[in-house]
């Protein structure tokens, strides 16, 4: 081909593939744009669309939010603004007409991570929590239900801070235990096996969930199920227990037969209970049980919700751990089942841990978490009204920023949001990303020997959940110790 005409040539052929790319580029900017008009929430085939906003980061600083349909903040971003409003707390049904007050004023935040901060609307919202530890030797029982993620699975943490507050102020006995477990080989605190067993969650998808029970799951035996609870020895005071509980519902009755470590067997009755709770108890001549197993011969829609191993009186911490569990998923718990539990069982504080699932190094957008928290938050207090209840922020978590290790971007701010929320809801919080130590703490915990961190920068080890459960430990015995002096009691 003559040199003019290759020229030529290359020169249209330039220019097509020129206008091809503009033409691509142009398109690709309309789905975009489009995109980012779809209503959040919306359905397509089944999957729920998130809203883009693909100007978040032109936007310029300081510029009015975007809300959605609901008055409800959009836009990407990380900063948070703490409002000084009780606009979402209106009494309603899910309140159960408790009155709104205004929040009460941030502490200082010198005492971050350093004391429990109470931001009940009273400034009393652990009085009768260390009036019933105060009354454990007169025997009281004081129970307290810990609603965690992962962070907390197996124990870890919640075993070392039982241990050392049951040495302290009385109690023997793991307290409330599930009928299955994912983490049951990971635990110190009990040895558990379990066969032949449906299990329903809060956070597993299945096409029927029956009613669950207060630790976010159900448990449907198949016949000749079996379970068996027995000591471990690792902490002093879960070695054995004298009282055992089994929370169930069974419309048409029930039966299981029960061997003791003697291997004496004994063949149960469960009376018929039908969408109410059901509680058998027992409580022996064994000076301490160390193992009990049970066998469930027949189905007889049976629904089981867990246990308790215990030896009152005491103080006892129930831990409704659940991975994945980002807070939200509570709500699908039902007051009124909830508040069947709590007759029987009379907890003095609830805790709520969560947020480790909403961190990420690519988040930029928290206005949907603290929409999800504001909801599980009342729906919280409906399961429990009148109760303190505690919120334990997110702890510190790390990742890799470019090419270097730090506190993930998202976790200061789900920090002071979790915080405000507390303020505004009138609960009582304690700063734990603090606590642990601030920005990187969990990278530097990773790096000791013994390493007291995983390396996910995620998750304790068990020494690491004991150094973090013996500093709480403390924080409630020297929170105890000021209130028996502003009591002025001996």
């Amino acid at each position: 081909m003559p040199k003019k005409q290759l020229v030529h040539y290359l020169r249209a052929r330039m220019k097509n593939y020129l206008d091809q790319t503009i033409g691509f580029t142009f398109l690709l900017l309309v789905l975009l744009v489009s995109l980012s008009l779809v209503p959040e929430g919306t359905l397509i085939d089944g999957f729920s669309i998130r809203r883009m906003d693909i100007f978040s980061e032109i936007r310029q600083e300081g510029s009015t939010p975007m809300v959605d349909e609901k008055g409800a903040p959009s836009g990407d971003t990380l900063e948070f603004v703490v409002e000084d409003t009780v606009a979402t707390l209106t009494p309603d049904s899910t309140t159960l007409g408790t009155a709104v007050q205004a929040p009460m004023p941030a502490k200082d935040s010198l005492t971050f991570g350093g004391a429990l901060e109470d931001y009940s609307f009273d400034q009393k919202g652990f009085d009768a929590f260390f009036a019933a530890i105060d009354s454990i030797k007169n025997g009281r029982t004081v129970r307290i239900a810990w609603y965690g993620d992962s962070f907390v699975e197996g124990d870890i943490l919640i075993g070392d801070l039982r241990d050392t507050l049951q040495t302290m102020w009385g109690g023997r006995g793991v307290g409330f235990v599930p009928i299955t477990s994912e983490v049951a080989q990971f635990k110190r605190t009990l040895k558990h096996q379990f066969r032949g067993w449906n299990a329903f969650s809060i956070i597993k998808k299945s096409e029927f969930r029956p009613l669950l029970g207060i630790n976010g799951y159900a448990y449907q035996p198949k016949p000749d199920a079996s379970l068996i609870y027995e000591g471990a020895s690792y902490f002093h005071n879960t070695r054995s227990w004298t009282d055992l509980k089994l929370f169930y519902t069974a419309p048409n009755g029930g039966a299981f037969d029960l061997e003791f470590q003697d291997k004496t067997i004994k063949h149960e009755v469960l009376a018929a209970k039908n969408s109410q709770l059901g509680v058998w108890k027992w409580s022996g001549n064994y000076p301490g049980l160390q193992y009990v197993r049970f066998v469930f011969p027949e189905n007889n829609e049976l629904l089981l919700y867990g246990a308790t191993l215990e030896s009152g009186p005491g103080i006892y911490i129930d831990n409704f751990s659940i991975r994945g569990n980002s807070g939200g998923p509570l709500k699908l718990l039902k007051p009124d089942f909830i508040r069947q539990f709590d007759a029987h069982q009379r907890y003095d504080v609830v805790i709520l841990q969560v947020g480790l699932n909403a961190v990420t190094n690519t988040l930029n957008n928290i206005r949907w978490y603290q929409a999800e928290l504001e909801r599980t938050y009342t729906h919280l207090r409906a399961c429990f009204p009148g109760k303190p209840i505690l919120i334990v922020s997110v702890g510190d978590r790390g990742g890799k920023i470019g090419t270097e290790l730090a506190t993930m971007r998202g976790v200061p701010a789900i920090v002071d949001m979790q915080r405000d929320l507390a303020r505004r809801h009138g609960f009582l919080f304690y700063d734990l990303y603090r606590g642990m130590g601030g920005p990187g703490s969990m990278i530097r915990m990773s790096m000791q020997r013994p390493r007291l961190a995983n390396t996910d920068y995620t998750h304790l080890t068990h020494e690491g959940g004991r150094v973090v459960g013996l500093m709480m430990a403390n924080i409630f015995m020297n929170e105890q110790k000021r209130w028996r002096q502003e009591k002025n009691l001996r």
